[in-house]
């Protein structure tokens, strides 16, 4: 996926030094990444740290890190965790062992689709189809843009087709490809409704927290990134289509998270991309931002989604321009014109 496809949660406090200083920084992360991995009691870190910093024995610089960084979350099995250049967000290093990865989501992933999905030209749309269906296309939103415009941009257009007296949606998340959740999911708050819309867990089934939804605005373990009004469009909860396909990750699964277990809600495509998990977002000496798994993604229900979020209706994802065309809008039009 491309580098915004992390998971932007909450700024925590930097690590501060007097200069640039690569050691330094690896010292940083390597204590950060032991101390808030969800896989960390699970690794020999005596062992790891060895292969980690014996990479970086050469390294003069933040980039000449990329080595040991790679190590390092290879080694903690972590491949939903990147290394970020603080500066401009580029992706340092990222997780790339596949072969030690015991994961049940072997499907393929060709270039051109990728491509297509992934389209920095592609942008939110809204419309409304045939039948008188509300359509809303959430794509990836980057870590570093204004996302309370954003969040207002997607909100108006529930707004207005609520206005057009819209009561059947499609959210369509299949060319989402993560970024900053809070946009995504306090635009659509009033659809989803007010509540709690999910928790944390860590490897051992425990709670760590929730987040829910609270006068249409978006709280994730008591942060609220972005405040819009009120808008209380909906007495009761209009049927909702949810699509996702193997496309839809990270930021992505937890908009479709909060939407598991909704009432009328009914979710078609291909079961999400297995990047399930919490990714914290810690920033090092303004250098570096550790982004690495926390916790595993629970719905509303208390079930917990390890590898993927799975659909209601199988339908393999295409790429098509039209959408009156698409295979998966049209099922799910059928799905919601039904009395």
């Amino acid at each position: 996926m491309r580098d915004v496809t992390t998971i932007l949660f909450t700024l925590l406090p930097s690590f501060c030094f007097g200069q640039t200083d690569p050691k330094a920084i690896l010292d940083a992360v390597f204590v950060r990444t032991k101390q808030t991995s969800m896989y960390s009691l699970l690794i020999d870190w005596d062992s790891l740290q060895k292969e980690v910093y014996l990479k970086a024995e050469k390294a003069t610089t933040i980039l000449e890190l990329k080595p040991a960084f790679t190590t390092l979350l290879n080694g903690i099995l972590d491949k939903h965790g990147k290394i970020i250049d603080a500066k401009n967000y580029s992706t340092i290093a990222y997780f790339t062992d596949f072969a030690k990865l015991h994961h049940p989501d072997k499907r393929t992933r060709d270039d051109e689709t990728w491509k297509a999905v992934n389209d920095t030209a592609l942008h939110f749309e809204y419309k409304i189809l045939t039948g008188n269906i509300g359509y809303l296309k959430i794509v990836g939103i980057a870590p570093n843009v204004d996302i309370e415009k954003e969040a207002r941009r997607i909100r108006e257009a529930v707004i207005a087709l609520s206005k057009a007296n819209i009561d059947k949606w499609i959210i369509d998340l299949r060319y989402n490809g993560g970024g900053n959740m809070h946009p995504m999911v306090t635009g659509i708050a009033p659809l989803i409704g007010d509540g709690k819309v999910g928790s944390l867990i860590n490897l051992k089934d425990e709670k760590l927290f929730d987040w829910e939804i609270k006068s249409s605005n978006f709280i994730y373990n008591g942060y609220q990134a972005v405040t819009l009004p009120n808008e209380l469009l909906f007495t009761t909860p209009p049927k909702v289509a949810v699509l996702t396909s193997k496309w839809t990750v990270s930021s992505g699964e937890i908009v479709a998270t909060c939407l598991k277990g909704r009432p009328n809600t009914k979710f078609f495509g291909e079961m999400t991309g297995s990047y399930t998990t919490n990714n914290n977002w810690e920033i090092i000496n303004n250098e570096v931002i550790v982004n690495i798994s926390t916790g595993i993604f629970c719905d509303r229900n208390g079930v917990s989604y390890k590898y993927n979020i799975p659909v209601d209706v199988e339908i393999p994802f295409k790429v098509i321009k039209e959408t009156e065309k698409d295979n998966c809008i049209i099922e799910a039009k059928k799905w919601l014109i039904e009395k």
